[in-house]
């Protein structure tokens, strides 16, 4: 069960970081270091959760 919560969780976050990439990428282009190291974040996050669920 605290897979399950631990799941959505990430997914908020992925969520979120997803968000406001789009956000950078609109007020300042898709090479500015911003929105290359959100991108790294999300990336790095949705890694996880397919780790985690590739283990459950």
């Amino acid at each position: 069960m605290s897979q399950n919560i631990e799941a959505l969780n990430i997914l908020d976050i992925i969520e979120y970081l997803r968000k406001k990439l789009h956000l950078l990428v609109a007020s300042y282009g898709l090479s500015d270091p911003q929105v290359l190291e959100a991108s790294q974040l999300l990336d790095s996050e949705i890694s996880k959760y397919y780790r985690q669920n590739r283990n459950s």
